[in-house]
């Protein structure tokens, strides 16, 4: 069996006395695409450094191609890097930026001229040698930087929150690019960012971080939709997280009302979060009465919610409600929904012609996520 071509194994990084990485282990396979994602502070970027040498690891070890890389200097490892911040030389016309790490390489002028044209074509923008970093947009900036990141022809691109810069449609146009690119030239790829949606899109495995660990590694359609913990479900899309107790084995408690689980819970855990994604619910009328059949008959679970408030968001409408429930001891429980804005036409019109309407909210017991109280931490 082929070895990865990244190896890291118990990691380990400190600044005096915080932890900035613990016990990070993981592996990236050759032409693959990773992001590490996470809320700031999570020590995404460090973990960034550290793979790249430009912060030094406490403990553990990091391995290219089997070799071990763990104290190899920043010039001796096979990676290049792109900054959030471009770091173009502001006085270097773009051939020069792009060619800066050529020019010891024992290369002629004419074979870097070539290698400059090259990667122009390559990011689509080809003529702008002459041109100063000044003359350029945000978006043309870090084409130019990922050209320069590209131009030794590293086994490993490192990519630092390259696209949190810039504007939300040219943010959205460079990804795409940086996907093409990546895929075409099978280049094995790190990025970090905290935009959950540029993860999505473009991650073949995503790395969610949290104070310094990692929470789980997996694909983008694993990590969406099997979070293996509170905070992963918190922290990817949207996700309704509400208190329950256990009831036994087979059943949890929203306020006194029975939810079935798919799966058994452990005997010894007493409380935790259920949790739902807003698509995973669907609005029934509250007059239905063949709502409790369909409940049997295709596994859902019904509850009873208020509509409180309607939000439009383009192609679809969110629905703020309030759970209605026999137990009129604890506190309000607020979820979303997510409906098509067709559908919110109907709603809005029940809202205009009863006040706090009353629908039956349907989810199949598939898509309901039970965390025990020891993976209860919700992410901020």
């Amino acid at each position: 069996m082929q070895s990865a071509y990244l190896t890291i194994s118990q990691l380990e990084k400190r600044f005096d006395n915080f932890i900035a990485l613990q016990n990070i282990s993981l592996s990236v396979e050759e032409g693959e695409f990773v992001c590490f994602l996470g809320p700031s502070g999570c020590g995404k970027t460090t973990l960034l450094r550290t793979i790249a040498g430009l912060e030094s690891s406490n403990k553990g070890r990091i391995e290219q191609l089997s070799v071990d890389i763990t104290n190899a200097p920043a010039q001796q490892r096979d990676f290049g890097i792109v900054f959030q911040s471009y770091a173009l030389f502001p006085n270097l016309n773009v051939a020069d930026n792009i060619s800066y790490g050529l020019v010891n390489n024992k290369l002629s002028a004419q074979q870097r001229n070539a290698r400059v044209k090259e990667l122009l074509l390559q990011v689509d923008m080809p003529g702008i040698e002459s041109k100063y970093p000044n003359q350029l947009s945000g978006g043309q900036q870090q084409r130019v930087a990922l050209a320069r990141a590209l131009a030794m022809k590293p086994g490993l691109l490192l990519l630092d929150e390259p696209l949190s810069a810039l504007d939300a449609q040219v943010r959205h146009h460079l990804r795409q690019e940086i996907c093409h690119l990546q895929r075409n030239l099978g280049i094995t790829t790190i990025m970090v960012t905290h935009d959950q949606e540029e993860a999505l899109t473009m991650a073949d495995r995503i790395v969610v971080m949290n104070k310094g660990k990692v929470e789980q590694i997996g694909t983008p359609q694993e990590i969406y939709n099997h979070p293996i913990n509170a905070f992963v479900a918190g922290f990817i899309g949207s996700m309704n997280l509400i208190n329950v107790r256990v009831q036994d084995q087979q059943h949890v408690l929203i306020g006194d009302a029975p939810i079935k689980l798919n799966n058994a819970v452990d005997a010894s855990i007493t409380s935790g979060l259920i949790g739902f994604r807003p698509e995973a619910v669907k609005i029934m009328d509250h007059d239905d009465d063949s709502v409790v059949q369909q409940q049997e008959a295709m596994d859902n679970i019904t509850l009873m919610a208020k509509i409180k408030e309607v939000t439009f968001m383009g192609a679809f409408c969110r629905l703020q409600l309030l759970l209605v429930l026999s137990d009129k001891s604890g506190e309000d429980i607020s979820i979303e929904l997510d409906i098509s804005s067709q559908h919110s036409l109907i709603v809005n019109k029940t809202l205009t012609e009863q006040k706090d309407a009353l629908v039956n909210l349907q989810i199949a017991r598939k898509n309901l996520h039970f965390y025990p109280e020891t993976q209860a931490e919700v992410a901020a």
